[in-house]
């Protein structure tokens, strides 16, 4: 056998006993999600600045915004954590007398369950709604808790610190974690 010959089979043979590339890891990419969406009581500035200092670099992907809000300020930017692709979309404005801001961060190779899973854990309670592939749960701030709003609760909710609505989403591409802020 010729040198190089012995010298691909060994190449293939090392390559062959190579463990296997780790799963993501949804708990890291939940905890950036959390830094700038969670943290910042979707506050625009606040995730922008989050955004820009754990390293989060802008992109020309572009969301959708709630429908018939008018967009004031809107910032894509992309991230790598946990071995996963993560872009945000984050954008403030307002919708009649509302005031509304939304964070959302797509999560490539995210597992929808385990992104639930996460989110509830992360607020304490269930989500109000959930089916094979979404999961929503209102809420509002309490300090440094958060507490789950009946329909009942929601006007007053979103007259004070704000009503939010956390919808944990899933597909063949990944899972989407967003955060949408309601204040009158």
């Amino acid at each position: 056998m010729t040198r190089i010959g012995t010298f691909l089979i060994g190449a293939l043979l090392a390559g062959a006993a190579a463990p296997a590339l780790a799963a993501p890891d949804g708990a890291q990419s939940f905890a950036a999600f959390v830094k700038v969406c969670g943290a910042t009581h979707v506050d625009y500035p606040a995730v922008q600045a989050a955004a820009d200092a754990n390293g989060w670099k802008p992109t020309q992907v572009k969301s959708d915004a709630f429908p018939g809000a008018t967009v004031t300020e809107s910032l894509s930017r992309d991230s790598s954590v946990g071995g996963s692709a993560l872009t945000l979309y984050a954008w403030r404005g307002a919708k009649g007398a509302f005031q509304m801001s939304e964070c959302t961060v797509r999560v490539g190779k995210g597992q929808f369950a385990e992104m639930q899973g996460l989110a509830q854990s992360w607020l304490g309670f269930a989500p109000q709604s959930a089916t094979a592939k979404k999961a929503t749960f209102l809420f509002t701030d309490q300090g440094d808790t958060h507490k789950a709003l009946a329909s009942a609760d929601q006007d007053a909710a979103a007259a004070g610190t704000g009503m939010q609505i956390l919808t944990v989403g899933g597909d063949d591409d990944g899972a989407i974690l967003g955060i949408l802020k309601i204040k009158k």
